[in-house]
């Protein structure tokens, strides 16, 4: 909705670009299209915005041609997306229309909000990215001067990084340090046809390689939190979004010393402190985070207007003996995770479909962290106190568990946390994790902390795991959850047990009744894995034992051994043994 006072009037530009062309996607626009699609219209993450930086005395007609030649210079901002006979494919248009709002609003001392308010307005309607241009623009001016402006890129053609070139070049171009003379920059059609050469092919396959790895021994869970009736799989509240922003210049004070003391960057300090808190809070040693990395390696990529970025793999071992020691860990893993974030999305996602059925757990995309530390929007709040505090508010349509957003680290250390269920992740949970990194940090400052301190330091709970909980399979798993998902998967009677000695030989067995649906284990287990995704502290058992009939205790191991087999096996693949019973 547009403000009372505010007067909008659609400006259209004709913007002549060098070529007309159609191709294939780049790697990066192929995994964008893939996880949008699961995203709803008004997905906040689907669309990524920016607030331009204005110079005073800014016109209106210089503004505008500034904003198209940014559109000229760059083939993302005039392509579309559609499906071709032989996958989907980009085409870039040499003329387009291109529309920019113009709002006639005065100017005001806090222009951020705004610019906010009206980048709330361009993100109101969703994109049809097979007509549309998939950006839109636009502008405040009072009388004839400019005061803001802003952008809404579809995610498919531009990722944060690209945004920071669009805001550089749309300043040089008003300050006159740039022209449309300028070299051409290295387009996603370039990218495409590079990506598809043999050294992009080895590339890709080597980052596929290095995925299958620690995806075959990843924890099920980034942070296993005991299962409650509010979290059942059948009812309870729906999952509510939450988001928290930890503001904390102590921290950023911090982050100078530990920097000058180890040599690593702040982003890796950051990461390195909250690896700590994360693995003493969840028990497991072995973080494994998602983290998104630019892939803007190469001088011809500086300039690069479109999705490059790509999921990273972070595999950072805690098991080390002090906080410096885990940076240098942490710093590594970061090196690795961005050498290996250039692949094939739908041939990753095989490889994600194949470990998940084999290791019987989803292979989900529960914990992320994101630096955008050196891309953060021009619009960021000052610095007013001098003490740490959390921002609270509540974001639409997101359902990743935990995702940290490493959005400031100089002056103040901004560290944003977004979870899709505020059932799992309490508010008290957040605030903890938040400023337990928080506490790491200063404490860090002053000299080197020996891991094993940090929970003290950190002032949270280490996980104290009673008799329902067994390390299997590199995870903490919960056995009545494991009960759980097996009475929602499974229609008849059915009993996990696990055997074996922990923490390196356990596994679950379960025990259940045949019956029309589930005939053999292997439909026994495609059912389990399909209702994991409902669980964060379960896996699938590793073996299925079915039976004609369920004993008069279900809980008696001793019982269902005595009964006759139908089948057994691990249900993973057409050679699981099958047996008759007697």
């Amino acid at each position: 909705m547009t403000a009372p006072s505010d007067t909008v009037r659609i400006v259209h530009l004709r913007v002549d670009g060098d070529r007309e062309a159609q191709g294939p996607l780049t790697l990066g626009q192929a995994n964008a299209r893939q996880w949008i699609s699961t995203l709803t219209d008004d997905h906040f993450l689907s669309l990524v915005q920016w607030i331009f930086t204005v110079p005073a005395g800014t016109s209106l007609e210089r503004a505008c041609a500034a904003l198209a030649a940014l559109v000229r210079r760059y083939e993302s901002l005039r392509t579309t997306y559609h499906d071709g006979p032989d996958g989907p494919v980009q085409r870039v248009a040499r003329t387009v229309e291109l529309p920019i709002e113009v709002h006639h609003r005065p100017a005001q001392p806090e222009s951020t909000a705004l610019a906010r308010e009206l980048i709330g307005q361009l993100r109101e309607r969703p994109f049809d990215l097979a007509r549309d241009l998939p950006l839109r623009f636009a502008v405040a001016v009072e009388a004839d001067l400019v005061h803001a402006v802003v952008a809404v890129v579809s995610h498919l053609a531009a990722d944060y990084v690209s945004l920071t070139v669009l805001g550089e070049r749309f300043t040089a171009l008003l300050a006159g340090s740039a022209s449309d003379e300028d070299e051409p920059p290295h387009q996603p059609l370039d990218r495409a046809a590079r990506e598809r050469s043999p050294q992009g092919l080895r590339q890709a396959d080597a980052a596929l390689r290095y995925w299958s790895g620690i995806l075959g021994r990843r924890p099920r869970c980034v942070l296993p939190r005991r299962a409650t009736d509010v979290e059942a799989l059948d009812g309870g509240p729906p999952r509510t979004p939450r988001s928290a922003d930890l503001h904390s210049p102590r921290a950023a004070a911090a982050l100078d010393r530990i920097t000058a003391r180890t040599g690593a960057s702040r982003a890796m300090a950051v990461l390195a402190a909250l690896a700590a808190v994360l693995a003493t809070r969840s028990g497991q040693r072995h973080v494994v985070l998602y983290s998104p990395a630019a892939n803007r390696l190469g001088v011809r990529l500086r300039d690069y207007v479109g999705t490059a970025s790509q999921d990273g793999l972070l595999s950072i071992e805690v098991d080390q003996p002090d906080y410096d020691t885990l940076v240098r860990h942490a710093g590594t893993a970061l090196l690795r995770a961005n050498r290996n974030s250039v692949f094939d999305a739908e041939a990753l996602q095989r490889e994600h479909d194949r470990i998940a059925h084999e290791r019987g757990m989803p292979m989900s995309r529960d914990g992320v962290f994101n630096n955008i530390s050196g891309n953060a929007p021009p619009d960021l709040p000052r610095v007013a106190t001098a003490e740490t505090f959390i921002d609270w508010w509540t974001p639409t349509g997101f359902t990743n568990l935990l995702l940290f957003h490493l959005v400031r680290t100089e002056q103040a250390l901004i560290l944003e946390f977004i979870t899709g269920d505020n059932r799992y992740l309490p508010d008290a949970e957040i605030e903890a994790l938040l400023l337990g990194t928080d506490r790491v940090l200063a404490a860090a400052a002053t000299g080197n902390v020996p891991l094993d301190d940090v929970a003290d330091i950190a002032g949270i709970e280490a996980f104290a795991p009673d008799g329902d909980w067994h390390f299997i399979d590199h995870s903490w798993v919960q056995l009545s959850e494991v009960n759980r998902v097996l009475r929602a998967a499974l229609p008849g009677t059915a009993r996990a047990f696990v055997l074996g000695d922990e923490p390196s030989g356990a596994t679950i067995t379960a025990h259940l009744v045949a019956g029309d649906e589930i005939t053999d284990p292997a439909r026994a287990h495609s059912a389990c894995v399909r209702r994991l995704a409902d669980s964060h502290t379960a896996i699938a058992p590793h073996r299925y034992v079915l039976h004609p009939d369920a004993p008069a205790d279900p809980a008696d191991p001793q019982a269902w051994r005595e009964l006759p087999v139908l089948a057994e096996g691990d249900g993973r693949s057409t050679a699981a043994k099958s047996e008759v019973g007697p």
